[in-house]
């Protein structure tokens, strides 16, 4: 199973043509997490009518994919990736951190995006970009 970043979610929203190539190639079922739906909902304001059709669409993805809740376990996993980076100098974002804890304690070791500044940091996860 293969992981989906928010980078990943937005660019697949807008149709990105190098995304489009690198998901007709790959031969796997894909999930995310809850924490990228909020990503996204932060990104959108729920009451300008503009977003209406992003928000639907969003709201219809994350109905129809593998959406991994961020339980006590992957909590203490994001927990432990955050620590470790940090002691190291290598922080990174508190959402990644949870969005990598999630997919390692679901044994998703895979994950789609174009922030790999962020995750190629993350040992244990194999990062797919485009």
């Amino acid at each position: 199973m293969i992981g989906f970043d928010t980078t990943a979610l937005i660019d697949f929203f807008n149709e990105n043509k190098d995304l489009k190539k690198l998901l007709d190639i790959l031969d796997d079922s894909f999930c995310t997490t809850i924490i990228n739906y909020q990503e996204i909902i932060f990104g959108v304001d729920m009451e300008d009518n503009e977003c209406a059709e992003e928000i639907k669409f969003y709201e219809s993805l994350f109905d129809n994919i593998i959406t991994m809740v961020h339980d006590k376990t992957s909590c203490n996993k994001a927990s432990e990736v955050y620590w470790n980076l940090a002691k190291k100098g290598n922080m990174i974002d508190k959402f990644d951190s949870m969005i990598a804890g999630v997919f390692l304690a679901n044994g998703v070791n895979k994950i789609i995006t174009r922030n790999v500044k962020h995750f190629e940091k993350v040992p244990g996860l194999k990062i797919i970009s485009y």
